[in-house]
C-alpha cells in the first residue's frame, strides 16, 4: 500500500513539476512578446527624437532590434524589425500627417533591417564565446576582445545596409513612388550634380550616415541587451 502511494505522490510531483515548467515558459514568452513589441516602439521613439526632435541626420531605429537579437535570438529579432513599419506608419500619418500613399514608400526598407539582424546572426558563433567571457567578466579586458568582433559586424552592416537601401531607393526612383526626405537624400542630390550614376548616388550616399549610425546601434544594441537580459534572467 505504500508502495502505491508512493507511486501517487511521486506522478502527484511530476504532474505539479511539470505545470510551473509550463506557466515558466508561458511567463517566458510573454515577456519576449512585450519585450519585441517595446522596442519596436523604443526604435520609433528614439529615431522620432534623433531626427525630428534633435535635427540630426541619423535613424537609429534598429538599435532596440539589435538587442534583442543579442538578448533572445534571431526570431523575436525579425518580429521587431517587422513590427517597425506599423509604428512608422503611425508617426508619419498621425504626427506628421503624410499622405498613405508616402507612408507606404518607407515600407520596404524593412528589407535592411532584416538584412542588419542575419548579418548579425551570422557571427552567433564567434560572439557567443566572446559575450559569454564578458558578461561573466564585466572588466575592460574582456570588452576590448569583443569590441573588434563588433567593430567587423558594424562596417559590414555598414556596407549591407547602404548596398539594400541604395537599391530599394533606387527601384522607387525608377518608378517614381512618392518618398519621405532622408538625410542621405542630400549627399545624394549632390553625387548626382556631378554625374555620378544614379544606382552610384543612391549606395554611396548612405555610407557616411550609416558608418556613425551603426557604430551607435551596434554597439548600443549590445549594451541594452545587457539590460533586456537581466529582465529576463538570462
Amino acid at each position: 500500500m505504500s508502495g502505491v502511494q508512493s507511486a501517487e505522490k511521486e506522478t502527484a510531483a511530476n504532474v505539479a513539476a511539470a505545470k510551473v515548467v509550463t506557466i515558466q515558459r508561458i511567463a517566458s514568452i510573454w515577456k519576449i512578446a512585450l519585450i519585441c513589441l517595446v522596442s519596436s516602439l523604443l526604435n520609433t521613439l528614439l529615431s522620432h527624437f534623433i531626427t525630428g526632435v534633435c535635427g540630426l541626420p541619423l535613424y537609429l531605429d534598429t538599435l532596440f532590434t539589435v538587442a534583442v537579437y543579442f538578448s533572445v535570438g534571431l526570431f523575436p529579432a525579425l518580429i521587431t524589425a517587422i513590427l517597425l513599419p506599423v509604428f512608422t506608419a503611425f508617426e508619419y500619418t498621425w504626427i506628421f500627417n503624410l499622405e498613405i500613399e508616402t507612408v507606404w514608400g518607407a515600407y520596404p526598407f524593412v528589407l535592411c533591417i532584416i538584412f542588419e539582424v542575419l548579418l548579425v546572426f551570422y557571427f552567433r558563433k564567434k560572439l557567443k564565446p566572446l559575450d559569454a567571457a564578458f558578461r561573466k567578466n564585466l572588466s575592460l579586458f574582456a570588452f576590448i576582445n569583443l569590441a573588434p568582433l563588433l567593430m567587423l559586424i558594424v562596417v559590414l552592416d555598414c556596407i549591407v545596409v547602404s548596398v539594400t537601401g541604395g537599391i530599394i531607393d533606387y527601384i522607387l526612383t525608377l518608378f517614381s513612388a512618392p518618398k519621405v526626405f532622408y538625410p542621405e537624400d542630400s549627399f545624394k542630390i549632390g553625387l548626382l550634380r556631378n554625374n555620378v550614376p544614379l544606382l552610384a548616388s543612391s549606395i554611396l550616399s548612405r555610407i557616411p550616415i550609416n558608418i556613425v549610425d551603426r557604430f551607435i546601434t551596434i554597439f548600443g544594441g549590445y549594451g541594452v541587451s545587457l539590460l533586456y537580459r537581466k529582465i529576463l534572467g538570462k
